[in-house]
């Protein structure tokens, strides 16, 4: 069975992406940021021999940057991000993929590696996760549903990860590297690049 990456991210519109960025630099900027770590994400899908598919979070654009990086384009389903967490790795089972990993668009240091070693571990291991700083997760790898990880949820909080590592404790997890989510101008701040894009 071949293996799926799953990427979630959201439309490109102003006013839209990056609201808690936002708060502090301007939707503008904060747009340009959001552009900047959707164009980090597709370097480092772009070399890997996995199938891809892309969810959007709201419609599915007639053109856009994705296009030559993905071999599907969706349009995320459900009322909270587990639900539509849940839909999207549903789908991907039913289409036959053994090994599914989903990550989004808001980690800077994302790489071609990161997401390569994660589909290494999970053809040893039940689950896989990259613990966000935040209390979340950037990553997560499954090889069989696990449908109870996406419900009660209080999702946003710092006690995602948490819960989730409860819910997964029998099947053992294997957790990567921490690393920072691009939710704030305090991790904007971490990365001299990303905080270049601020200048006017």
């Amino acid at each position: 069975m071949q293996s799926l990456l799953l990427i979630f991210t959201k439309n490109p519109t102003l006013g839209k992406v990056k609201t808690r960025l936002a708060k502090d630099i301007g939707p503008s900027r904060a747009l340009k940021i959001h552009q900047a770590l959707v164009q980090k994400t597709q370097q480092a899908i772009a070399p890997l021999p996995f199938k891809k598919a892309l969810f959007y979070s709201d419609f599915i654009p007639k053109d856009d940057t994705w296009s030559p990086h993905v071999d599907y384009r969706k349009v995320q389903e459900g009322k909270d991000l587990g639900q539509r967490m849940e839909a999207a790795f549903d789908w991907g089972f039913s289409h036959g993929y053994r090994n599914i990993i989903i990550i989004g668009t808001d980690l800077w240091e994302i790489n071609t590696e990161i997401i390569h070693h994660a589909f290494a571990v999970l053809e040893k291991n039940h689950t896989v996760i990259g613990p966000a700083k935040d209390g979340g997760y950037y990553l997560l790898g499954l090889n069989k549903k696990h449908p109870e990880i996406f419900r009660n949820k209080n999702w946003g909080w710092e006690t995602v990860l948490e819960d989730t590592l409860q819910d997964l404790k029998p099947q053992k997890p294997i957790l990567l590297a921490e690393k920072n989510d691009i939710d704030y101008l305090d991790d904007v701040r971490e990365f001299p690049e990303l905080e270049s894009l601020l200048k006017p």
